[in-house]
């Protein structure tokens, strides 16, 4: 968000972007503004650093890379285009509007070749890299555990920008099992026994219920028993999680980043979770959070094995914290205890409270303010700002800020109903 359009002497940036769950706000922008220019995306590039972010994910969560998949990146590309060219967010389509390809990913994915309906798929909009959407999306659990699906093995992705909007784009994830695809190649006679239907591109296809567990199995004997989310060790971890459709916790605007665990069925017959705790970098627990399970979750969308702890506050930034679970694992006690670190910046973090909100700053210099939430709704809006001013914001909270020039008075900008002074030097 570099490039600015001069226009007049002040800027408007609006906390725009964001996934397919989130209800994206429009802030009407009056004629006497700076219009900040979104970056202009290098689609190829960005479709293969975000393979090779995600995989680096998976990886260390303890699963296997996914490998492309020309199939479902035609679909992926051809929903990301759908979405573009309609002004459109989510997984569905409508057959009356330009670029229609099939209603659900399953469908998309068959029309583009791809020979199963089992395909999973996820969709951000409105990032500019591939690392804010990714993060972005394990941040919303649902999706997260998509992401880290036991039966997947390959994938396809489609990124999109807008011609005439750059600030409309779209990262579309199709994922899926080649074991399955192979499968469902081979043409077989069921005259027996249980089946499943409608999991092949031939819909009079019958695969041998048998058969399919076995073909499932294949995958999830190639990952771990217990995949953790952040990872053990894992570093660079957002502090808070805002908003998913359908939303976990939709009584609250802002929370902290949800913690999850899950477990291999290959491996364990049953689970039953004892206890799930989380502890800041001094061994204090945090005490206000919610789990879910397959059970507690109000929208149905955890699978078996599928946990999720939610701080109910943000986290902080650049802390370490300690998460303990202990579980039953087929009628023997166990437990799994690591440790993760949220994001942190080579420019300090600076905290704007009612007590605390003039600063000195130097002009050309990165700086990085930090607004705590006071309540579960507390999040920042669109920014009105001089044009001496370069602003963007890293999450709804928070706010990067370079000074242009110096000023001979102090600035004061007015965010919601808080306000950040500024001193600004040489």
């Amino acid at each position: 968000m570099k490039n600015i359009i001069r226009i007049s002497v002040w800027g408007l940036v609006a906390l725009s972007a964001g996934y397919v769950y989130l209800l994206a706000g429009t802030t009407p922008l009056g004629q006497n503004i700076i219009i900040k220019e979104e970056p202009l995306l290098d689609i190829d590039m960005e479709q293969r650093r975000t393979l090779h972010y995600l995989n680096r994910l998976r990886v260390g969560a303890g699963l296997i890379p996914l490998v492309s998949n020309q199939k479902l990146e035609s679909a992926a590309k051809n929903h990301a285009s759908y979405l573009i060219k309609n002004g459109l967010i989510g997984h569905y389509e409508d057959k009356k509007r330009v670029g229609f390809t099939g209603v659900y990913g399953s469908q998309r994915s068959m029309s583009a070749g791809y020979e199963t309906s089992m395909v999973i798929e996820n969709i951000s909009n409105n990032n500019f890299t591939y690392k804010e959407s990714v993060d972005g999306l394990m941040a919303a659990i649902y999706h997260r555990f998509g992401f880290l699906d036991f039966h997947i093995d390959e994938i396809g992705i489609g990124v999109l920008q807008s011609k005439t909007d750059r600030s409309q784009t779209a990262f579309v994830y199709d994922m899926g099992s080649r074991k399955l695809v192979d499968l469902c190649k081979k043409k077989r006679e069921v005259k027996q026994g249980r089946y499943m239907e409608n999991i092949c591109i031939d819909k009079k296809q019958k695969i041998k219920l048998t058969l399919f567990n076995e073909t499932l199995q294949k995958n999830r004997y190639r990952n771990s028993k217990i995949i953790t989310y952040p990872f053990s060790g894992q570093e660079d971890i957002p502090p808070a999680f805002y908003d998913e459709l359908p939303d976990p916790l939709p009584e609250y605007s802002v929370s902290g980043f949800p913690i999850s665990i899950s477990f291999n069925e290959s491996y364990f017959k049953t689970i039953k979770m004892i206890s799930f705790e989380l502890f800041d970098e001094e061994s204090n627990e945090i005490e206000d959070t919610i789990i879910y399970s397959q059970e507690s979750d109000p929208n149905r969308k955890l699978k078996k094995f599928e946990y999720a702890l939610f701080p109910l506050k943000r986290l902080a930034w650049s802390s370490n914290y300690r998460v303990k679970a202990v579980y039953e694992a087929d009628g023997k006690l166990k437990r799994e205890i690591w440790q993760f670190k949220t994001r942190d910046f080579k420019t300090p973090i600076r905290s704007v409270t009612a007590d605390s909100h003039s600063f000195n700053i130097n002009r050309g210099e990165d700086n990085i303010f930090y607004f705590p939430p006071k309540s579960k709704n507390d999040t920042l809006g669109s920014l009105k700002y001089p044009a001496s001013l370069d602003i963007s914001f890293i999450d709804k909270n928070t706010i990067k800020l370079i000074a242009l020039t110096t000023s001979n008075k102090r600035l004061v900008l007015e965010i919601g109903d808080q306000q950040l002074h500024l001193d600004i030097k040489n």
